[in-house]
């Protein structure tokens, strides 16, 4: 683990306003601090950044006591990190006011010259994208973020068939969906409902290719750290179980949501999961929410991308991933899953300075877990991969 450490890097620009936005003096020295070193004050000064500025689906895991930030002295723009060697890996998006977002990623870009430190930025939307190439950065394609504008939604035509088809199915088994509100349970409630919802997440995970926890990207299972995160669960109230489970984190202030964190019972009948998230959706619009996303689909049509400042050594990487991952866990069938709900797909840029290396790649993977494999489970899910290719490729002959 990366030693709790707080360095200030002194900016050279003059203060004052540059084009009508902030430089990057106007700022104030960057700090890395960790979150859990944090006071309360400083605490809420973070959560209200990831819960207003957040536009990622993974924004505001910034408020995980684990992880680092990178914050201005006066908590007015931060972004999440995790620091690994000479690396440090931020994901989220900047969390900042729009007005001094520039200057934040010239803020970034003083910060790793003077610290000789890879930065990695993970999830930058469109908005933001020209802010990092402006300033020198590599921009390549990170994957697409599936997002459901809720304003005019009906779920009725052809398109949606599948989704009702797995609604109907399982409020005719007894499903029920309802929002968990933590803090309004007396203590024992929420005491029993957390050993079911472990329950529930240690067996959704026992038989993937990651038995653990994933980082960076993904949100840990942190039920006393809600905050403003929503819970939901589908229960069979006959039964007493609760079948399934998705937290949902907030963006935007709340004008958006991103169903982050997907939990089922092993046992759970067929399309919990998706009936689950189309009451979450319908709930959300009734509360006149303008989108919802599906959270991070990564690697998603990254091949299709050319970019003056993109890394050619990450795209290949990428692409490769792409199928390696569709091998051992069915990225495709994710993706298909998901293009179900007929979302709009947003892309995401992976932004780094310097430059992209082959060890800041393997430090990304070794970061985010991806050595952390279950042995049997990979051996057992790549059988069942290959045969699945060859099933379809059968198939397909004449």
């Amino acid at each position: 683990m990366t030693p709790c450490v707080e360095i200030t890097i002194a900016p050279k620009e003059a203060p004052g306003i540059r084009n009508g936005e902030p430089d990057v003096a106007a700022l104030g020295p960057l700090q890395l601090r960790r979150v859990s070193t944090l006071t309360a004050a400083e605490r809420r000064a973070l959560e209200r950044l990831a819960y207003k500025f957040g536009e990622s689906p993974e924004s505001y895991l910034a408020i995980e006591p684990e992880r680092f930030c990178l914050v201005v002295p006066d908590f007015s723009a931060a972004i999440s990190v995790i620091p690994a060697g000479r690396c440090l890996h931020c994901s989220g998006g900047l969390l900042a006011p729009v007005s001094v977002r520039r200057a934040m990623v010239r803020c970034l870009s003083e910060y790793a010259r003077q610290t000789q430190r890879l930065i990695a930025c993970y999830s930058v939307g469109e908005a933001d994208r020209p802010f990092f190439e402006e300033a020198g950065w590599e921009v390549s394609k990170f994957g697409e973020d599936p997002t459901i504008r809720l304003g005019d939604l009906d779920w009725k035509g052809k398109s949606f068939e599948w989704v009702r088809r797995q609604a109907n199915y399982c409020r005719r088994k007894g499903l029920v969906v309802r929002e968990i509100d933590h803090r309004a349970l007396a203590p024992e409630a929420w005491h029993t409902l957390k050993s079911e919802l472990a329950e529930i997440h240690t067996s959704d995970l026992r038989n993937r290719i990651y038995s653990r926890e994933m980082n960076l990207l993904t949100g840990k299972f942190q039920p006393d750290n809600l905050e403003s995160r929503r819970l939901f669960i589908a229960e069979n109230p006959q039964l007493g179980r609760i079948a399934a489970f998705i937290i949902a984190n907030p963006m935007q202030g709340g004008k958006s949501w991103a169903l982050e964190s997907f939990r089922r019972r092993h046992e759970a009948i067929r399309g919990s999961i998706p009936f689950l998230m189309k009451s979450i959706i319908d709930a959300l619009q009734e509360e006149k929410v303008e989108s919802a996303s599906l959270s991070l689909l990564i690697w998603k049509d990254c091949r299709r991308f050319r970019g003056n400042r993109m890394s050619r050594l990450l795209s290949r990487c990428l692409i490769m991933g792409y199928e390696i991952g569709n091998l051992l866990y069915h990225t495709k069938g994710l993706t298909h899953f998901k293009t179900r709900f007929r979302p709009e797909l947003k892309a995401c840029y992976l932004c780094v300075t310097p430059q992209t290396t082959p060890l800041s790649i393997l430090n990304f993977l070794y970061t985010v877990g991806a050595f952390s494999i279950d042995l049997p489970n990979c051996f057992r899910l790549t059988c069942r991969g290959i045969i699945r290719a060859l099933r379809r490729s059968t198939s397909h002959t004449p």
